[in-house]
């Protein structure tokens, strides 16, 4: 009978251990440890997010009783004390290497386009925390929370970049620090609206669709024929106000719609003046795909309840989150399986120390017929001695 490794061996498989520990000595991590290494800590966060585990105690019993299973993976026994130490002091930037190393991986199995023909989603979650546990995350009189600011690719179902901050932190400054590249067209909703920002954009050649505010003052210098139902306006304006005049000085357009599933009125605000309206309006609604990634992040990982309450444990925590979500992606396009990331999410969970290869956990058993069975019950005589 052939061998396999471990379910979570070959999910491993993935992150080099020479590379891995590369990372580690240039952030001085395992400087003068003698218990628990880098490697061990990412193994274990990563334990915690695949078998779902839900406290440190419950995480540190569960992964020492698969102790046969250690010597492959490269790691020994964890203590609480340990852990809970190396999630609040050791540097974050470990794991948010290993995240962006992931990435790269992910992008090298799939087809690559045209830069023109690239769309990036932008969006935040917000992640509420108890106020009293969490003080460093202030948000409200009585509540908590993080942010989690995100530029997701819907073609290759993967973030492409994303950073926490405070909850307090507004959508519009943190979006100064996300990565814009030229060519691509991003994706954002009203909470981004910042003429200052379009002009940027706009003056190093990346496109944007977002959604325009009511309050916003514009003079129409071109209203486009429409003929689809739908599109109720299709105009070349520009801003008139003061600071529109002032922070954006150019052409920008302006797509009305009447969404059908809602009956509701949107207006869309754009510096691509190519596209048709039906297009800019089918750009703005593949936006509901990052909001179905922060659902499955939050349904499927553990980033509601967190085994540490420091700002650098949860900060550790969500980055070993986002990795998890990466090595369930490679396990997908890898196998080439046709499971949805929630079913191979949850076969994972189930059998995370079996020694299976993944094409035979993601592969359905065959179907046992009861025909020959009940055949040869039929042929069955009584014998009497």
């Amino acid at each position: 009978m052939k061998h396999h490794n471990s379910v979570f061996q070959q999910l491993l498989k993935v992150i080099p251990r020479h590379q891995f520990q590369k990372v580690v000595d240039r952030h001085n991590g395992d400087h003068r440890i003698r218990t628990l290494s880098c490697w061990t800590q990412l193994v274990a966060m990563m334990f915690a997010q695949l078998a779902s585990r839900v406290s440190i105690r419950d995480l540190v019993e569960n992964f020492n009783t698969c102790h046969s299973h250690h010597y492959h993976l490269g790691v020994s026994r964890i203590k609480r004390s340990s852990l809970s130490d190396a999630n609040s002091h050791r540097s974050a930037s470990i794991f948010s290497e290993t995240f962006f190393f992931l990435l790269q991986k992910v992008r090298s199995h799939l087809p690559r386009g045209a830069a023109s023909d690239m769309v990036r989603l932008i969006d935040s979650t917000t992640i509420d925390l108890n106020v009293n546990q969490f003080e460093w995350a202030h948000f409200r009189k009585t509540k908590g929370g993080i942010k989690l600011h995100t530029v997701y690719d819907p073609e290759a179902d993967t973030p492409t970049f994303f950073e926490l901050t405070s909850a307090k932190v507004n959508d519009r400054k943190a979006a100064q620090n996300l990565p814009i590249m030229a060519g691509v067209t991003y994706v954002f909703d009203r909470a981004y609206d910042d003429y200052s920002w379009y002009y940027e954009m706009t003056c190093q050649g990346t496109l944007f669709v977002g959604r325009m505010k009511s309050s916003a003052v514009y003079e129409v210098i071109e209203t486009r024929a429409t003929k689809e139902n739908f599109i109720l306006e299709d105009q070349i304006i520009r801003l008139s106000s003061d600071k529109g005049r002032k922070d954006c000085p150019t052409y920008l357009r302006r797509v009305k719609i009447h969404r059908e599933e809602d009956g509701k009125v949107l207006v869309f605000i754009s510096n691509d003046l190519k596209r048709t309206a039906v297009e800019i309006a089918a750009l703005y609604k593949s936006r509901w795909q990052i909001e179905l990634f922060f659902k499955w992040i939050k349904q499927n990982l553990k980033i509601k309840r967190f085994i540490g309450r420091s700002e650098n444990a949860v900060k550790i925590q969500v980055l070993t989150a986002m990795i998890a979500y990466l090595l369930l992606r490679l396990a997908q396009i890898t196998t080439r399986c046709q499971l949805s990331l929630q079913q191979i999410a949850r076969r994972i969970s189930l059998n995370l120390s079996c020694c299976h290869s993944l094409m035979e956990l993601f592969s359905d058993p065959p179907e046992k017929s009861g025909v020959g069975l009940l055949q040869n019950q039929g042929s069955l005589e009584l014998g009497y001695v």
